[in-house]
């Protein structure tokens, strides 16, 4: 009895155990997917820079595909032409943002798209 008891425990902690593991596979998977599908296979990501007159807003900033406004702590006045396509490699900044609908970035590369 306490046998089939022992067995029955282990085994239903060990399904547990491989559940859980397999789900959080999917969702890290899934949480890759989605971060790489702005990224061209040399790892920039593609956006439009986008210049902003209304009080209150940054001045400048890029707006990626997925509908995300960056912006950067700097940028080379070459690359202020509102509507223009960039490609960026670029670092979060864990600052207070500066305008509400952009997240502050460092650009660690930027070059105008072709």
């Amino acid at each position: 009895m306490k046998t089939k008891l022992f067995i029955t425990g282990i085994t239903l902690v060990t399904g547990l155990v491989l559940a859980s593991c397999g789900q959080k596979a999917t969702t890290e998977e899934k949480a890759k997917e989605e971060t790489t599908m702005s990224f061209d296979s040399t790892g920039y990501t593609s956006g439009t820079i986008i210049q902003s007159k209304a009080e209150g807003d940054c001045e400048w900033t890029i707006k990626l595909k997925d509908g995300r406004f960056l912006d950067p702590m700097t940028i080379d006045k070459d690359f202020m032409k509102d509507g223009a396509t960039v490609w960026i490699k670029f670092l979060p900044q864990r600052r207070m943002q500066r305008c509400d609908k952009a997240n502050p970035v460092d650009l660690t590369e930027i070059k105008m798209a072709e």
